[in-house]
């Protein structure tokens, strides 16, 4: 079995503006976030979990059809968001915008094309974000993220033109995500 996930990477200048704002969150929060490695945010548009060796090819083959059949796009970075709510959060998180109707036509796409190997499609609404902390749960504990929400967050641009399949290999220092195959956007 193969942990996998669809995602697409973002520019270096994200990457670099997520890793130097986790280190000044990391030290306003301490210990209570577990924060993302900065080389390990992305954009995940399909959890695929736990899938059979076997079924790899089929679902490289699909996203193949299905990534090619859109173009290019650019988002760029919003505001800082949490899930499930402010008051009760639990994943913080960089929201995305710009081109993001291109972007929600894609991921459905990878939805559609998933289906008939048997990966249902997601019943939440999809909300373009980069997770940057999980929160550490903690019985009665509540977390002030007011601060987080009120992060400067520049418009960094990301150009889009792949789809990634990634293996999520856990260990106990943290994932690490490896690429298995890349998906070009069509250039039409």
């Amino acid at each position: 079995m193969v942990r996998c996930f669809l995602a697409i990477n973002l520019s270096t200048e994200t990457h670099d503006f997520l890793a130097a704002s986790v280190k000044t969150w990391h030290t306003q929060y301490r210990k209570q976030v577990r924060w993302v490695r900065p080389e390990n945010c992305h954009l995940t548009l399909k959890f695929l979990g736990e899938v059979k060796e076997s079924l790899v090819a089929k679902i490289e083959k699909n996203v193949s059809v299905a990534a090619s059949s859109h173009v290019p796009f650019e988002l760029e970075l919003s505001s800082p968001g949490v899930f499930p709510n402010p008051r009760f959060p639990r994943v913080l998180w960089i929201g995305l915008k710009g081109e993001t109707g291109k972007l929600k036509q894609l991921q459905n796409s990878l939805e559609t094309a998933l289906e008939p190997l048997g990966f249902e499609p997601e019943k939440k609404g999809f909300v373009p974000h980069v997770t940057v902390g999980r929160i550490k749960a903690r019985r009665g504990f509540m977390l002030d993220i007011n601060d987080f929400l009120k992060s400067e967050v520049p418009p960094i641009r990301s150009s889009i033109n792949a789809v990634n399949l990634y293996q999520s290999i856990l260990k106990p220092s943290g994932p690490i995500y490896k690429v298995l195959s890349t998906f070009q956007l069509s250039e039409r």
